[in-house]
Protein backbone atom coordinates (compact mmCIF):
# COMPACT_ATOMS: atom_id res chain seq x y z
CA UNK A 1 0.00 0.00 0.00
CA UNK A 2 0.97 3.63 -0.42
CA UNK A 3 1.11 5.51 2.87
CA UNK A 4 1.94 9.12 3.63
CA UNK A 5 3.06 9.68 7.20
CA UNK A 6 2.23 13.24 8.22
CA UNK A 7 4.67 14.38 10.86
CA UNK A 8 8.41 13.72 11.07
CA UNK A 9 8.73 13.36 14.82
CA UNK A 10 9.39 10.24 16.88
CA UNK A 11 6.09 8.51 16.19
CA UNK A 12 6.00 9.33 12.49
CA UNK A 13 9.51 8.09 11.74
CA UNK A 14 9.09 4.93 13.83
CA UNK A 15 5.86 3.88 12.15
CA UNK A 16 7.19 4.81 8.72
CA UNK A 17 10.26 2.64 9.34
CA UNK A 18 8.20 -0.40 10.30
CA UNK A 19 5.97 -0.04 7.24
CA UNK A 20 8.96 0.39 4.93
CA UNK A 21 10.52 -2.70 6.48
CA UNK A 22 7.30 -4.59 5.64
CA UNK A 23 7.49 -3.55 1.99
CA UNK A 24 4.94 -0.75 1.81
CA UNK A 25 5.57 2.46 -0.13
CA UNK A 26 5.87 5.28 2.37
CA UNK A 27 6.29 9.04 1.95
CA UNK A 28 7.03 11.53 4.72
CA UNK A 29 5.40 14.95 4.97
CA UNK A 30 6.95 17.54 7.30
CA UNK A 31 4.29 20.00 8.48
CA UNK A 32 5.99 22.10 11.14
CA UNK A 33 9.02 24.35 11.35
CA UNK A 34 9.35 24.26 15.13
CA UNK A 35 10.63 20.76 15.97
CA UNK A 36 13.04 18.08 14.73
CA UNK A 37 14.37 20.39 12.04
CA UNK A 38 17.97 19.21 12.32
CA UNK A 39 17.03 15.56 11.90
CA UNK A 40 14.66 16.41 9.05
CA UNK A 41 17.46 18.19 7.21
CA UNK A 42 19.65 15.10 7.66
CA UNK A 43 17.11 12.59 6.37
CA UNK A 44 16.10 14.86 3.49
CA UNK A 45 19.74 15.15 2.43
CA UNK A 46 20.45 11.44 2.88
CA UNK A 47 17.15 10.27 1.40
CA UNK A 48 16.41 8.17 4.47
CA UNK A 49 17.49 7.39 8.00
CA UNK A 50 19.07 4.78 10.25
CA UNK A 51 16.99 2.69 12.62
CA UNK A 52 17.88 0.58 15.65
CA UNK A 53 14.99 -1.72 16.52
CA UNK A 54 15.02 -3.28 19.99
CA UNK A 55 11.72 -5.02 19.20
CA UNK A 56 13.64 -6.99 16.56
CA UNK A 57 16.71 -8.02 18.56
CA UNK A 58 18.48 -4.67 18.19
CA UNK A 59 18.50 -4.98 14.39
CA UNK A 60 20.04 -1.95 12.66
CA UNK A 61 18.94 -0.94 9.18
CA UNK A 62 18.54 2.01 6.84
CA UNK A 63 15.14 2.94 5.43
CA UNK A 64 14.56 4.96 2.29
CA UNK A 65 11.06 6.45 1.92
CA UNK A 66 9.58 7.02 -1.53
CA UNK A 67 10.21 10.71 -0.86
CA UNK A 68 10.57 13.18 2.02
CA UNK A 69 8.91 16.54 1.50
CA UNK A 70 7.18 19.65 2.76
CA UNK A 71 4.98 19.65 -0.37
CA UNK A 72 1.49 18.76 0.90
CA UNK A 73 -0.01 18.32 -2.57
CA UNK A 74 2.63 15.80 -3.64
CA UNK A 75 2.43 13.88 -0.37
CA UNK A 76 -1.35 13.66 -0.09
CA UNK A 77 -2.06 12.78 -3.71
CA UNK A 78 0.50 9.95 -3.50
CA UNK A 79 -1.20 7.87 -0.82
CA UNK A 80 -4.01 5.44 -0.11
CA UNK A 81 -3.52 5.96 3.62
CA UNK A 82 -2.74 9.25 5.37
CA UNK A 83 -1.29 8.63 8.84
CA UNK A 84 -1.31 11.79 10.98
CA UNK A 85 1.31 11.50 13.73
CA UNK A 86 1.65 15.16 14.71
CA UNK A 87 0.61 16.32 18.16
CA UNK A 88 -3.17 16.43 18.48
CA UNK A 89 -3.01 20.19 19.06
CA UNK A 90 -1.94 20.47 15.40
CA UNK A 91 -4.99 18.67 14.00
CA UNK A 92 -6.80 21.77 12.76
CA UNK A 93 -3.64 23.08 11.08
CA UNK A 94 -3.00 19.72 9.39
CA UNK A 95 -6.63 19.32 8.33
CA UNK A 96 -6.59 22.71 6.58
CA UNK A 97 -3.19 21.99 5.03
CA UNK A 98 -4.18 18.68 3.44
CA UNK A 99 -7.86 19.34 2.69
CA UNK A 100 -7.38 20.67 -0.89
CA UNK A 101 -5.54 17.49 -1.94
CA UNK A 102 -7.50 14.71 -0.21
CA UNK A 103 -9.44 12.50 -2.61
CA UNK A 104 -12.29 10.03 -2.31
CA UNK A 105 -11.41 6.59 -1.01
CA UNK A 106 -8.50 7.55 1.23
CA UNK A 107 -8.16 6.35 4.82
CA UNK A 108 -7.09 9.03 7.30
CA UNK A 109 -5.54 7.64 10.48
CA UNK A 110 -5.01 9.79 13.58
CA UNK A 111 -2.30 8.54 15.94
CA UNK A 112 -3.58 9.30 18.55
CA UNK A 113 -7.01 10.79 17.96
CA UNK A 114 -8.76 12.53 20.88
CA UNK A 115 -11.77 12.58 18.51
CA UNK A 116 -9.86 14.72 16.02
CA UNK A 117 -11.69 13.03 13.15
CA UNK A 118 -14.50 15.50 13.78
CA UNK A 119 -12.07 18.35 13.04
CA UNK A 120 -10.89 16.77 9.80
CA UNK A 121 -14.50 16.12 8.72
CA UNK A 122 -15.21 19.81 9.04
CA UNK A 123 -12.52 20.75 6.50
CA UNK A 124 -12.47 17.72 4.20
CA UNK A 125 -15.54 17.34 2.01
CA UNK A 126 -14.61 14.01 0.47
CA UNK A 127 -15.79 10.42 0.79
CA UNK A 128 -13.06 9.22 3.15
CA UNK A 129 -12.85 6.95 6.18
CA UNK A 130 -11.23 7.88 9.49
CA UNK A 131 -9.51 5.72 12.07
CA UNK A 132 -8.38 6.80 15.51
CA UNK A 133 -5.83 5.12 17.75
CA UNK A 134 -5.65 5.48 21.51
CA UNK A 135 -1.88 5.17 21.44
CA UNK A 136 0.94 4.12 19.12
CA UNK A 137 1.76 0.66 17.79
CA UNK A 138 5.47 1.22 18.52
CA UNK A 139 7.40 3.52 20.87
CA UNK A 140 10.84 5.08 20.73
CA UNK A 141 12.61 8.28 19.87
CA UNK A 142 15.05 10.11 17.63
CA UNK A 143 18.54 9.86 19.14
CA UNK A 144 20.88 12.83 18.77
CA UNK A 145 19.92 13.48 15.13
CA UNK A 146 21.67 10.19 14.25
CA UNK A 147 19.08 7.42 14.19
CA UNK A 148 15.58 6.39 15.18
CA UNK A 149 15.53 4.08 18.18
CA UNK A 150 12.51 1.75 18.42
CA UNK A 151 12.29 0.54 22.00
CA UNK A 152 8.87 -1.05 22.53
CA UNK A 153 5.79 -2.29 20.76
CA UNK A 154 2.26 -2.97 21.95
CA UNK A 155 1.21 -6.58 21.32
CA UNK A 156 -2.35 -5.27 20.96
CA UNK A 157 -3.21 -1.98 19.30
CA UNK A 158 -6.92 -1.11 19.28
CA UNK A 159 -8.46 1.20 16.70
CA UNK A 160 -11.82 2.76 16.00
CA UNK A 161 -13.44 3.99 12.79
CA UNK A 162 -15.67 6.79 11.62
CA UNK A 163 -18.17 5.87 10.34
CA UNK A 164 -18.34 2.85 12.63
CA UNK A 165 -19.71 0.76 9.76
CA UNK A 166 -16.25 0.97 8.15
CA UNK A 167 -14.51 -0.72 11.09
CA UNK A 168 -14.03 -4.14 9.41
CA UNK A 169 -12.47 -2.45 6.37
CA UNK A 170 -10.21 -0.33 8.58
CA UNK A 171 -8.95 -3.32 10.55
CA UNK A 172 -8.32 -5.35 7.39
CA UNK A 173 -6.27 -2.49 5.93
CA UNK A 174 -4.30 -1.43 9.00
CA UNK A 175 -3.46 -4.98 10.07
CA UNK A 176 -1.54 -5.30 6.80
CA UNK A 177 0.61 -2.38 7.93
CA UNK A 178 1.01 -3.50 11.55
CA UNK A 179 0.30 -7.06 12.63
CA UNK A 180 -0.63 -5.95 16.16
CA UNK A 181 -3.31 -3.57 14.84
CA UNK A 182 -6.26 -5.94 14.55
CA UNK A 183 -8.21 -5.02 17.68
CA UNK A 184 -11.14 -2.64 17.94
CA UNK A 185 -12.93 -0.07 20.03
CA UNK A 186 -16.61 0.69 19.55
CA UNK A 187 -16.14 4.28 18.40
CA UNK A 188 -13.78 7.25 18.49
CA UNK A 189 -14.99 8.38 21.90
CA UNK A 190 -13.93 5.07 23.44
CA UNK A 191 -10.52 5.41 21.78
CA UNK A 192 -10.18 8.93 23.18
CA UNK A 193 -10.98 7.97 26.76
CA UNK A 194 -8.60 4.99 26.65
CA UNK A 195 -5.71 7.20 25.61
CA UNK A 196 -3.28 6.51 28.49
CA UNK A 197 -1.51 9.85 28.03
CA UNK A 198 -4.53 11.76 29.26
CA UNK A 199 -4.33 9.96 32.60
CA UNK A 200 -0.71 9.28 33.54
CA UNK A 201 1.06 12.20 31.87
CA UNK A 202 -0.59 15.04 33.82
CA UNK A 203 -0.85 13.05 37.06
CA UNK A 204 2.77 11.94 36.82
CA UNK A 205 4.05 15.49 36.43
CA UNK A 206 1.79 17.17 38.99
CA UNK A 207 2.81 14.83 41.80
CA UNK A 208 6.48 14.97 40.80
CA UNK A 209 6.84 18.65 39.96
CA UNK A 210 9.38 19.42 42.67
CA UNK A 211 11.34 16.25 41.88
CA UNK A 212 11.47 17.16 38.17
CA UNK A 213 12.69 20.67 38.90
CA UNK A 214 15.28 19.47 41.43
CA UNK A 215 16.60 16.47 39.49
CA UNK A 216 18.41 18.36 36.73
CA UNK A 217 17.15 16.01 34.05
CA UNK A 218 17.55 12.78 36.05
CA UNK A 219 13.87 12.00 36.47
CA UNK A 220 12.33 8.70 35.33
CA UNK A 221 8.59 9.27 35.50
CA UNK A 222 7.25 5.74 35.14
CA UNK A 223 9.78 4.40 37.65
CA UNK A 224 9.41 7.15 40.23
CA UNK A 225 6.06 8.92 40.05
CA UNK A 226 3.47 6.20 40.53
CA UNK A 227 3.69 5.33 44.19
CA UNK A 228 0.66 3.73 45.93
CA UNK A 229 -0.93 7.08 46.82
CA UNK A 230 -0.60 8.35 43.24
CA UNK A 231 -2.08 5.09 41.99
CA UNK A 232 -5.09 5.95 44.18
CA UNK A 233 -5.55 9.13 42.13
CA UNK A 234 -5.42 7.17 38.88
CA UNK A 235 -8.07 4.80 40.20
CA UNK A 236 -10.30 7.70 41.25
CA UNK A 237 -9.87 9.13 37.73
CA UNK A 238 -10.87 5.73 36.32
CA UNK A 239 -14.16 5.66 38.23
CA UNK A 240 -15.26 8.89 36.57
CA UNK A 241 -13.95 7.80 33.17
CA UNK A 242 -15.88 4.53 33.29
CA UNK A 243 -19.15 6.27 34.07
CA UNK A 244 -18.79 8.20 30.82
CA UNK A 245 -17.80 5.08 28.88
CA UNK A 246 -20.84 3.23 30.20
CA UNK A 247 -23.10 6.05 28.99
CA UNK A 248 -21.80 5.46 25.46
CA UNK A 249 -22.25 1.68 25.46
CA UNK A 250 -18.71 0.75 26.48
CA UNK A 251 -17.53 -1.60 29.23
CA UNK A 252 -15.66 -0.32 32.26
CA UNK A 253 -11.89 -0.77 32.03
CA UNK A 254 -9.36 0.69 34.46
CA UNK A 255 -6.06 2.18 33.37
CA UNK A 256 -3.81 -0.61 34.62
CA UNK A 257 -5.88 -3.40 33.06
CA UNK A 258 -5.96 -1.46 29.79
CA UNK A 259 -2.19 -0.99 29.96
CA UNK A 260 -1.68 -4.73 30.56
CA UNK A 261 -3.92 -5.55 27.60
CA UNK A 262 -1.88 -3.28 25.32
CA UNK A 263 1.61 -3.94 26.65
CA UNK A 264 1.75 -7.63 27.64
CA UNK A 265 1.49 -10.84 25.63
CA UNK A 266 0.57 -12.92 28.71
CA UNK A 267 -2.77 -11.65 29.99
CA UNK A 268 -2.65 -13.94 33.04
CA UNK A 269 -0.08 -11.64 34.65
CA UNK A 270 -1.04 -9.15 37.34
CA UNK A 271 -1.74 -5.70 35.91
CA UNK A 272 0.48 -3.86 38.39
CA UNK A 273 3.32 -6.30 37.75
CA UNK A 274 3.06 -5.52 34.04
CA UNK A 275 3.00 -1.79 34.73
CA UNK A 276 6.14 -2.00 36.84
CA UNK A 277 7.90 -4.01 34.11
CA UNK A 278 6.95 -1.36 31.56
CA UNK A 279 8.26 1.33 33.91
CA UNK A 280 11.67 -0.34 34.10
CA UNK A 281 11.94 -0.33 30.30
CA UNK A 282 10.63 3.22 29.84
CA UNK A 283 12.64 6.27 28.83
CA UNK A 284 13.87 9.02 31.11
CA UNK A 285 11.97 12.26 31.47
CA UNK A 286 10.39 14.72 31.32
CA UNK A 287 13.09 17.20 32.32
CA UNK A 288 10.70 20.15 32.75
CA UNK A 289 7.10 20.63 33.85
CA UNK A 290 6.63 22.89 30.81
CA UNK A 291 6.13 19.82 28.70
CA UNK A 292 3.82 18.35 26.10
CA UNK A 293 2.41 16.17 28.88
CA UNK A 294 0.73 19.33 30.18
CA UNK A 295 0.41 21.46 27.05
CA UNK A 296 -1.16 18.74 24.89
CA UNK A 297 -2.76 16.11 27.09
CA UNK A 298 -4.60 18.50 29.39
CA UNK A 299 -6.31 20.82 26.86
CA UNK A 300 -6.74 18.13 24.20
CA UNK A 301 -7.57 15.20 26.48
CA UNK A 302 -8.90 16.45 29.80
CA UNK A 303 -10.65 19.41 28.18
CA UNK A 304 -12.57 16.99 25.99
CA UNK A 305 -13.25 14.65 28.92
CA UNK A 306 -14.64 17.42 31.13
CA UNK A 307 -16.89 18.84 28.41
CA UNK A 308 -18.44 15.44 27.68
CA UNK A 309 -18.74 14.60 31.37
CA UNK A 310 -20.78 17.73 32.01
CA UNK A 311 -23.24 16.83 29.24
CA UNK A 312 -23.55 13.26 30.52
CA UNK A 313 -23.89 14.44 34.11
CA UNK A 314 -20.77 12.73 35.45
CA UNK A 315 -18.61 14.24 38.19
CA UNK A 316 -15.33 15.43 36.63
CA UNK A 317 -13.79 16.90 39.78
CA UNK A 318 -10.57 14.85 39.46
CA UNK A 319 -9.96 16.06 35.90
CA UNK A 320 -10.88 19.65 36.78
CA UNK A 321 -8.53 19.59 39.77
CA UNK A 322 -5.67 18.27 37.65
CA UNK A 323 -6.28 21.02 35.12
CA UNK A 324 -6.39 23.73 37.78
CA UNK A 325 -3.21 22.54 39.53
CA UNK A 326 -1.28 22.16 36.28
CA UNK A 327 -2.36 25.63 35.20
CA UNK A 328 -1.10 27.05 38.49
CA UNK A 329 2.22 25.20 38.22
CA UNK A 330 3.08 26.69 34.83
CA UNK A 331 1.17 29.98 35.21
CA UNK A 332 -0.93 29.30 32.13
CA UNK A 333 -4.67 28.68 31.93
CA UNK A 334 -4.82 25.26 30.26
CA UNK A 335 -8.59 25.50 30.05
CA UNK A 336 -8.24 28.16 27.40
CA UNK A 337 -8.51 26.80 23.86
CA UNK A 338 -9.35 23.32 25.14
CA UNK A 339 -10.68 20.74 22.71
CA UNK A 340 -14.25 20.55 23.95
CA UNK A 341 -17.09 18.61 22.41
CA UNK A 342 -18.69 21.98 21.69
CA UNK A 343 -15.63 22.97 19.66
CA UNK A 344 -15.56 19.66 17.81
CA UNK A 345 -19.21 19.89 16.82
CA UNK A 346 -19.22 23.67 16.41
CA UNK A 347 -22.26 23.88 18.64
CA UNK A 348 -22.49 25.55 22.05
CA UNK A 349 -25.58 23.53 22.99
CA UNK A 350 -24.50 19.96 22.26
CA UNK A 351 -26.82 17.21 23.48
CA UNK A 352 -26.06 13.62 24.40
CA UNK A 353 -27.96 12.42 21.34
CA UNK A 354 -25.85 14.63 19.07
CA UNK A 355 -22.62 13.21 20.51
CA UNK A 356 -23.83 9.65 19.95
CA UNK A 357 -24.71 10.50 16.37
CA UNK A 358 -21.41 12.26 15.70
CA UNK A 359 -19.23 9.35 16.87
CA UNK A 360 -21.00 6.77 14.75
CA UNK A 361 -21.82 8.41 11.39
Amino acid sequence: MKVTVIGCGNSGLIHAAKMLQSGHEVALLKTSTSSNNVFYDVIEREGGYNVKDETDGGNRFFVRPAFITRDAKKAIEFADILMVTTTTSQHEHVAQLIAPYVHDGQLIVLVPGYMGSLIFKRFIQKNVIYSEWETTAYNGRIVDSMYVHITFYNPRNAVSALPVSALPQVVETLSQCFANTKYTRKHILESALHNPNMIVHPIGIIFSASRIEHSGGEFWMYREAFTPSVVNVIQAFDKQKNLILNEFGCDSLDYFEAAKWRNEEDLTKDAMEVFRSFAVASNKGPSSINHRYFHEDIPMGLGLFISIGKIVGVDTSIQESITALASALIKKDLRKDSRTIQYLLQNDNVTLAQIKQAITE
